[in-house]
């Protein structure tokens, strides 16, 4: 597909609402703007999404989801938030999300001093239950009393333990506790040891409860049947670098900058595309694992080769703040394929009728076809984000990257958010109604996507963001 250069500019308009319209801490402004300006509108905008962020996410989920007996976060809720029934087990990456999301909520809410609480509340149970005690790093599931769960020991995921490392440093970012930096300290150190590639880079994904790569214990055999497990995927890698760069903002630490540095070149140079899309799994070496992975499901698989929407809009944010923190931020490269990534996505995955990305969609002959038109609720939120990003770098951009913003949310807000019980369906229900009724919480949904997102646009509309301050480079 051809695409347009197109100069970009700085977005002046956000500088000056900056300068005239300063916001307290809260982010909300001291000096209502003139009715009718583009500056009032933006306002406007933040407002509606902080009001929405507020009462439809955080606000359901926080207190309720406290688990006061056993420690952590309950797992399980219906779309009515009463309690799922049954033993529920407590995930490592729902737990530590939810750490996250309470430190970075006090971080831009600093008046709301309970999620200092929260948050406290969440480290402890990873400190005390989910940290392996005998062997490091964090076990992967534990019961709901915070026991690990039997078959879960001898197994670890490298990307629970990523989520780790981001909640542990945002909990220190915002408490100064040092018990938390010296846990993630550990879990760093584990990492080096363990899932770490000291020849070709970056990280395994299937680990032993040492953590040690799972494959190099595979017979020959198992190797064939399993050819997943030897390999480096995408969506592990895009958290790691997300992990890496918020553990180098509170310990600056030279191997945490090389290894930072090293996920970041892997991100952008080898898992993207320079059409502007993710590639998802790779051998140890870096060769593509696509085609001789395509016949181990019986036919024509897609799982290795499709588009995966909210994946590449969400790197292209990611990109682009870990260039920030490594103090690249003005690199022109990187610019070029964050917002690539953002118009293959547009191009291919936009529903141009509601809005919103679709979830995947992959290459067949000459074209691009949507496999699954369901809209994800995290990738909804990620897509959201990303546009407001790109037009607050490239205002003047045909594309309309704000147009298609206001449609993000004018989507999300009638299709996603359940105005009757509140919290976020698991999808849209323009092309998923029958989800209406399913669980709003579950190990794998939890307030880590819609938050952040909605705090960078709020921040983004008022003119805070540090992602688009300062000179950028023009193409």
């Amino acid at each position: 597909m051809k695409h347009v250069k197109i100069h970009s500019y700085f977005p002046l308009i956000l500088v000056i609402s900056l300068l005239v319209y300063g916001c307290n801490r809260s982010g909300r402004t001291e000096q209502e703007p003139d009715p009718g300006t583009e500056i009032s509108m933006m306002i406007e905008l933040a407002n509606e999404l902080e009001e929405s962020l507020f009462e439809y996410i955080l606000q359901p989920w926080y207190p309720l989801n406290i688990d006061t007996v056993n420690g952590g976060f309950i797992s399980g809720f219906g779309r009515d938030w009463s309690r799922s029934r049954g033993g529920q087990i407590k995930a490592l990456v729902q737990q530590a999300r939810h750490v996250w999301t309470t430190s970075f909520v006090l971080e831009h809410y600093p008046e709301k001093k309970e999620y200092l609480g929260y948050a406290q509340h969440g480290f402890r149970f990873l400190k005390e239950k989910m940290w392996d005690h005998e062997a490091g790093g964090f076990h992967a599931y534990c019961s709901e009393e915070g026991s690990p769960v039997p078959e879960s020991i001898n197994d670890k995921r490298v990307y629970g333990q990523a989520f780790a490392v981001y909640a542990l440093s945002q909990y220190y970012r915002i408490s100064g506790d040092e018990e938390a930096l010296d846990l993630v300290k550990r879990q760093f150190q584990w990492m080096e040891e363990g899932p770490h590639d000291p020849e070709f880079g970056g990280y395994f994904e299937f680990l032993n409860r040492q953590g040690d790569p799972a494959w190099k214990e595979q017979t020959a055999e198992e190797r064939m049947a399993s050819p997943m497990v030897a390999l480096k995927d995408y969506n592990s890698s895009i958290h790691l670098m997300e992990a890496l760069t918020q553990l180098y903002r509170i310990w600056p630490d030279p191997l945490v900058r090389e290894r930072l540095e090293e996920m970041f070149y892997l991100v952008r140079d080898t898992f993207t595309h320079p059409d502007g899309y993710l590639q998802l799994y790779f051998h140890a070496d870096w060769k593509l694992a696509d085609d001789e992975l395509e016949g181990s499901g019986g036919g024509d698989s897609w799982f290795t080769k499709h588009f995966t929407y909210g994946h590449d809009v969400e790197t292209a944010f990611l990109l682009l703040e870990t260039a920030h923190v490594l103090g690249w931020g003005g690199d022109a490269e990187t610019h070029r394929i964050a917002r690539r990534l953002v118009d293959h996505s547009l191009q291919s995955g936009w529903d141009h009728e509601n809005g919103g990305f679709f979830d995947a969609g992959r290459t067949e002959g000459d074209s691009i076809v949507i496999i699954n038109n369901h809209k994800s609720w995290w990738g909804l939120v990620e897509g959201m984000n990303a546009l407001l990003l790109m037009h607050s770098l490239h205002p003047d951009d045909p594309a309309d990257y704000f147009g298609k913003f206001r449609k993000a949310w004018e989507h999300i807000d009638t299709y996603l958010i359940d105005k009757e019980y509140g919290g976020w369906y698991n999808a849209a229900l323009d092309t998923y109604p029958e989800n209406q009724e399913q669980a709003k919480s579950h190990i794998w949904k939890t307030t880590y996507h819609n938050t952040r997102g909605m705090i960078h646009c709020i921040q983004m509309l008022r003119g805070g963001s540090e992602l688009t301050e300062g000179p950028h480079p023009r193409e």
